[in-house]
């Protein structure tokens, strides 16, 4: 019994820390290679970290966040619509944003802000992606870490990996939304 016992803890040990001593990851997919139709339709907002407390403070009061992500019809851009449940109120505040990607880069670029970039990585077989803005400009510098999910639930196996990401992406600061409440209705 105790062979058995310290061959599966050899084993678990040997499956998780590869992912603890290395961050070298290779699932970023690249914006002009982003398969458009697979990734549109409806995201949960789970998690974001930070490279300090400062930059997630406009999120602390987010409790659930659901997103649709569409094609414009316009090459080249995609349109992504939100609504945030805010606190323990029923109020939802909705928002969009409009991506510019193209073959020539390997980042999304938001509309308006040319300072901002964001990296894509895929998770867990497509079900999740995790986005990493970063913004260096004269108003505003940051760097945070958001996953996004096709349900709002998440395993414990994708948030040691998201961990480890911010970890390995000196992000210090982590944010779970507290999603007590239903997300937002949105299509």
């Amino acid at each position: 019994m105790y062979q058995r016992l310290w061959s599966w803890m050899v084993y678990l040990f040997g499956l998780t820390m590869p992912s603890l001593w290395y961050c070298d990851h290779n699932d970023k997919v690249t914006a002009g290679s982003l398969n458009k139709t697979q990734y549109s339709g409806k995201w949960y907002f789970i998690m974001m970290a930070a490279d300090s407390d400062s930059s997630l403070l406009r999120f602390r009061d987010i409790d659930s966040a659901v997103f649709h992500l569409t094609i414009v019809k316009e090459k080249g851009k995609l349109l992504l619509r939100g609504a945030f449940r805010l606190g323990d109120t029923a109020d939802c505040l909705s928002r969009q944003w409009t991506y510019h990607i193209s073959n020539e880069t390997q980042e999304m670029i938001l509309e308006g802000r040319p300072e901002q970039s964001t990296e894509i990585f895929v998770k867990d077989g497509n079900n999740h992606i995790m986005l990493l803005e970063t913004q260096e400009g004269e108003l505003e510098t940051f760097r945070r870490l958001m996953l996004y999910g096709r349900s709002p639930t998440l395993t414990d196996n994708l948030r040691l990996d998201f961990k480890h990401r911010a970890h390995c992406l000196n992000l210090t600061s982590i944010l779970v939304l507290k999603q007590a409440q239903a997300p937002c209705e949105i299509s």
